[in-house]
């Protein structure tokens, strides 16, 4: 994922005695991303000796990947020597010169007798050299050193880091760009800030032809282009923690355990991951060069900015760190700190961390102690609730920490809540009143957030937690149950906490029944309808006796779409028990209101209401802006439409983004797997396809969302199909028709039972088959469901087929069809319009492929192209427009995606319908316009 430019591989020696001999020439870097015009400017000035190249830039800004980049390219065609210099060495008289040119391997030029006197410090040269002079002064050997430079002949020389280079060596640099050699290119990287305006070596003109190239910081772009295809929010995220420094991006990112996570990640889900990595010991050590040489009031200003750690004006700075903030300007100037709109502060928040941990535990208390005192009530409440708990200060810690929590859920930010809460509930210092409040609050607010894996530890250990009553800690496991549920294998734990919990005395109604209303809902577990409706009934019964408010409208978005789903009642009468109008303040009742909506539209997608559905989405996901987890799982049924409406562009990646921002929550990431699992088939990518189904939780059935299950078993046994293999593709069906029968939920049919039929059909298992429709038919016959009716039309006709001749059957699949585009659902409508056009039915199988290409299911617009040749249909032209350089052709792209699945020659010849030559060639050029040297290099790179 990371373009690595070489910040930290391969440093090579540093000036000074201790230095290694030899030349060192980065080898093999990258061309640096992002520094193209950089680039440019250095490489034209460096062609043309005698040529000075100043390279100016901040700390980590990409000057070391530029030069090496440089150096790479000179050096085909002459000697080139590179050498960065170290305040931490001590620096040697003529050091930095010693290191560039002791390993230079040619003749020399002309040398006069003066070059004689660099032998003590060019010992390997000797015998290149003139005799030594005896006892040469200090301007003796420096006027060696220029002898000897000016008899390299065409050469360059990079120096890192100049700003740090020994004084000696710089006499000399001096008197070669006065008098400078015909052949000599001297580059000199620098840190603008540590020098004078002229740079390094001064204003002085001198005889070489002069070249500045400043390097800044990346932007959000550039960012994005370093760390490669992630999102704009990821990049912001990154650019934000690093300021655009390339040598922070590349630490950070280098530093997270699993770099993949950031492709699929949103901007909380990159905030979150990132929040987590520990500072880079490089970045550590870069900000201790920095700091290097500081002492005193400079030190303590230092220090109180990281402590501070937001930007802040010099008088709150030198108040904090308790000196003279006179520095603070000096500060500035050496890029220690930099100033902005908001006062001064670290460059990038990496850097500031790296300074924090590095104090003593008894200095940071000290700082955060005057922080707090110097702050008072003026900051925002976070940032003094951070000073309070490094003072130590219990009860500004709880005061602070509650506020910011209060402010953190008024602004919809309920994850930021939830991370005060849980910080404050863990201190064991906390009195019993205050933590029974705080572990309430943290329960609600928990159920909200998408951080249930961090809070689920938090909940067990509170429940054990003897200060709490035994009521309180029965809300706790109300809390924890509900937490658990979304969690894969979790859900019997979850089903005990909250049978337990909810018999509990004193516990609070509503959040007693919320708990009780989970036994009411079919999707999880194994109840029976008869056991879910019982649970029902008790929550409706305290509903109805409930006044209109928030309380009652939890209950009701906890157990609206199960009824609905059960056929007890139909949508408009549920939708007319919650309330037409919510205060506009009472953020938790909106919340409560959107939730509600967020789950009927979820089964109106399953029955086939599906305009319907789109419209109380668009008005709860208004609702849950500030509720993460809800939010995600309305976006997952958003996402579920859109793969039956055909609207497929760009549908994969929102899906990566939900399932990335949910990690190991089931619940929405089981349903969005499901989609990209089925786009995955749609576009001939089955070993994709079957991980992604497999991850809808497949293993475990029971603690997984049943109707998701059950379409990801659906399309496992279509795989198996079309593999051939009929054994596996009903071992499939079997086991979700078991579950369809045992749970008698016969909204979740639609995706089932075609499939099972067409399974039990090549089975000639069709008893089985019939067995089932008569059994999906009477249940569904009280549902309103559209789709379910549309599906069972379908396996009809997949049964009729088994059995008729094909001008009954045809007939069949064109009315199926048509319920399917009626519903606006063209891909599965497309599919049985293909089969009733095989058995004879006047369709076009050109006009098919165009839809098939059109929503991006390849595969199936390659069969029917197939079948349109076969059909003696006149065929337009399928090589394109010519020219297409080094982008893929149509075709190419087809292939493309098929080779990078592992498919062999012959397997694509047989998906797409082409001769085995054909797709030869097409490979070589796919191979050829990657840059690719094998089959396996392109697999290893393009592969899912």
């Amino acid at each position: 994922m990371l373009r690595r430019m070489g910040y930290l591989a391969d440093r090579g020696p540093e000036c000074g005695p201790a230095a290694a001999r030899g030349v060192w020439v980065r080898p093999g870097t990258a061309v640096p991303v992002a520094r193209e015009r950089e680039l440019a400017a250095v490489t034209e000035a460096a062609k043309w000796p005698p040529s000075l190249v100043l390279v100016e830039g901040i700390a980590g800004v990409g000057k070391s990947a530029l030069v090496a980049e440089l150096a790479r390219r000179q050096g085909v065609e002459h000697w080139v020597a590179t050498r960065r210099c170290d305040p931490s060495r001590d620096r040697a008289p003529f050091g930095v010169l010693v290191d560039l040119l002791s390993g230079y391997p040619r003749a020399f030029g002309p040398l006069g007798p003066a070059a004689g006197a660099v032998l003590a410090h060019l010992p390997e040269l000797a015998d290149r050299l003139p005799p030594a002079p005896a006892r040469p002064s200090g301007g003796v050997v420096a006027a060696g050193f220029r002898e000897v430079i000016g008899a390299l002949g065409r050469v360059t020389l990079v120096v890192e880091d100049a700003q740090w280079v020994d004084r000696w060596s710089l006499r000399v640099l001096r008197a070669v760009v006065d008098h400078p050699p015909a052949g000599l290119t001297l580059v000199l990287t620098y840190r603008p800030e540590q020098v004078g305006p002229g740079g390094p070596l001064g204003a002085r003109p001198g005889r070489m032809s002069r070249t500045r190239v400043v390097v800044e910081p990346l932007g959000r772009d550039g960012v994005g282009r370093v760390v490669g295809p992630v999102s704009d929010a990821v990049a912001a995220a990154l650019w934000r923690r690093t300021a655009g420094l390339p040598f922070a991006v590349a630490e950070l990112v280098g530093a997270v355990r699993d770099p993949g996570v950031l492709r699929r990640a949103d901007a909380a889900a990159a905030e979150r991951v990132l929040g987590r990595v520990p500072v880079p010991w490089s970045v550590r050590d870069e900000m201790a060069d920095q700091l290097r040489g500081l002492w005193g009031a400079a030190a303590s200003l230092v220090h109180a900015a990281a402590v501070v750690a937001s930007p802040a004006s010099p008088a709150v700075l030198s108040e904090v760190a308790g000196v003279d903030g006179a520095e603070v300007a000096r500060l500035v100037r050496r890029a220690v700190l930099v100033e902005t709109d908001a006062g001064i502060g670290f460059r990038y928040p990496l850097a500031r961390q790296a300074v924090y941990e590095s104090l003593p535990a008894g200095e940071r208390r000290r700082l955060h102690e005057r922080a707090l005192a110097v702050l008072g009530d003026r900051w925002p409440a976070q940032q003094l609730a951070t000073h309070a708990r490094g003072a130590g200060a219990l009860g500004k810690w709880l005061r602070h920490g509650v506020r910011a929590a209060e402010e953190a859920m008024a602004a919809g930010r309920d994850d930021i809540a939830v991370g005060w809460l849980t910080e404050l509930v863990a201190e064991p210092a906390l009195p019993a009143d205050d933590l029974a409040r705080l572990v309430t609050v943290l329960c609600g607010h928990g159920l909200r957030g998408a951080r249930h894996r961090e809070l689920i530890p938090v909940l067990e250990r509170l429940f054990t937690d003897q200060r709490l009553s035994e009521r309180v800690r029965a809300e706790v496991a109300i809390g924890l149950g509900l937490l658990l549920m979304r969690a894969p294998g979790d859900l019997p734990r979850a089903d005990l906490k909250i049978r337990t919990a909810v018999r509990t005395t004193g516990v609070a109604g509503t959040w007693s029944l919320r708990g009780v209303a989970i036994f009411g809902m079919p999707y999880l577990g194994t109840r029976s309808v008869e056991e879910c409706r019982r649970w029902q009934g008790l929550v409706f019964d305290r509903i109805e006796a409930m006044p209109p408010g928030p309380q009652r409208t939890t209950l009701l978005a906890s157990t609206l779409q199960s009824r609905l789903t059960l056929g007890d009642a139909g949508i408009a009468d549920l939708e007319d028990l919650l309330p037409s109008r919510v205060d506009p303040d009472d953020l938790e009742h909106l919340r409560q209101l959107g939730r509600a909506r967020c789950n009927l539209a979820d089964v109106c997608a399953w029955l086939g209401h599906f305009d319907h559905a789109r419209a109380l989405l668009a008005d709860g996901l208004r609702g849950v802006e500030s509720a993460p987890y809800v939010r995600s799982t309305g976006m997952g049924t958003e996402v579920r439409l859109d793969w039956l409406a055909g609207r497929w562009s760009g549908l994969d990646a929102r899906a990566e983004a939900i399932v990335a921002a949910n990690p190991g929550a089931l619940p929405v990431t089981g349903e969005v797997r499901l989609v990209q699992g089925l786009l995955a088939l749609a576009a001939g990518d089955t070993a994709r396809a079957e991980v992604c189904l497999r991850d809808t939780g497949l293993a475990d059935p029971e603690s997984a969302v049943t109707p998701v299950v059950l379409a990801a078993i659906a399309a496992l046994s279509i795989v198996a199909l079309e593999r051939g293999d009929v054994r596996t593709a009903c071992t499939h069906v079997d086991s979700g028709a078991a579950i369809l029968r045992r749970q008698r939920v016969w909204a979740w049919s639609a995706d089932l039972v075609p499939a099972a039929v067409l399974a039990y059909a090549a089975a000639d298992r069709l008893d089985d088959a019939r067995r089932l429709l008569d059994q999906t038919a009477a249940g569904i016959a009280t549902l309103d469901g559209p789709f379910l009716r549309a599906s069972l039309a379908a396996a009809y006709a997949h049964l009729a087929a088994a059995t008729n001749p094909p001008e009954v059957v045809a007939p069949l699949y064109t009315a199926a069809a048509a319920q399917h585009q009626d519903l606006g659902l063209p891909y599965l409508a497309a599919t049985l319009t293909e089969r009733a056009a095989l058995l004879g039915a006047p369709h076009s199988f050109l006009a098919l492929a165009k839809t098939y290409e059109e929503l991006g299911a390849v595969i199936a617009a390659a069969r029917c192209r197939h079948h349109a040749r076969r059909a003696g249909t006149p065929m337009p032209s399928t090589r394109g427009r010519r020219g297409y350089g080094r982008s893929l052709s149509p075709r190419e792209a087809e292939i493309a995606r098929l080779l990078a699945d592992g498919r062999t020659n012959r397997e694509i010849a047989e998906t797409l319908f082409l001769s085995r030559r054909t797709v030869e060639d097409h490979v070589a050029n796919i191979l050829r316009k990657h840059g690719a040297l094998s089959r396996a290099a392109y697999v290893s790179r393009h592969g899912s």
